[in-house]
């Protein structure tokens, strides 16, 4: 499906339509334009809030290749249960829903340069609309591309987040015992003071 203005205000107004159309018609260059337009949202949002402008292309490609690789590990995982979709599935159903979400951190971000009262009444309004547009709508072209139930999916994504956490606690454990500085401490809190001599 062709990313048009028609397409970007569907993505806005009525997502549950065109969400149907690009669970039909998967393009991988679509779905890298679609990637590229979300994170450069963001990455003018965040800079805008920050304004230190030169955060753009660092935001730019972490946002790209953290994407990517997500992706990677969820289309890994739902293959292993019993999926049938393609890495463009998951690229797609991780781009599309997400486009309101990021136009409006945009939004959200230039009020608050204006005015911060405003910025929270309709951040909060943008962000629950959307972020529920945004999970909900990729749950629903996971499961048409991949052929799968909600709650498999559920399972399968709740899995990846529990092995990125449990890397990133398995790393934190091989650095703490690498520095020695909290095995030093635990140490001494489980040796006995020592006492001044009399």
């Amino acid at each position: 499906m062709p990313i048009t203005l028609q397409t970007i205000k569907e993505l806005l107004t009525a997502p549950h339509e065109v969400i149907t159309k690009v669970a039909k018609s998967r393009n991988i260059n679509e779905a890298i334009v679609m990637l590229t337009i979300n994170w450069l949202l963001l990455s003018v949002a965040f800079s805008l809030s920050t304004g230190n402008y030169s955060l753009i292309p660092a935001i730019l490609v972490a946002g790209i290749i953290g994407t990517l690789f997500v992706d990677f590990l969820l289309h890994m995982g739902l293959t292993i249960v019993g999926g049938k979709g393609d890495f463009t599935s998951i690229l797609t159903a991780s781009t599309y829903p997400f486009f309101g979400l990021a136009l409006s951190s945009l939004i959200v971000s230039a009020f608050f340069s204006w005015s911060e009262v405003i910025a929270v009444v309709i951040g909060a309004i943008l962000f629950i609309l959307y972020f529920t547009i945004a999970l909900t709508g990729m749950f629903r072209l996971i499961k048409e591309t991949y052929k799968l139930d909600i709650v498999t999916i559920w399972i399968v994504t709740s899995l990846v987040l529990l092995a990125a956490l449990a890397s990133v606690y398995l790393l934190s454990a091989f650095y703490i015992f690498k520095s020695g500085t909290t095995l030093t401490s635990l140490q001494k809190l489980g040796s006995v003071p020592p006492y001044p001599p009399y």
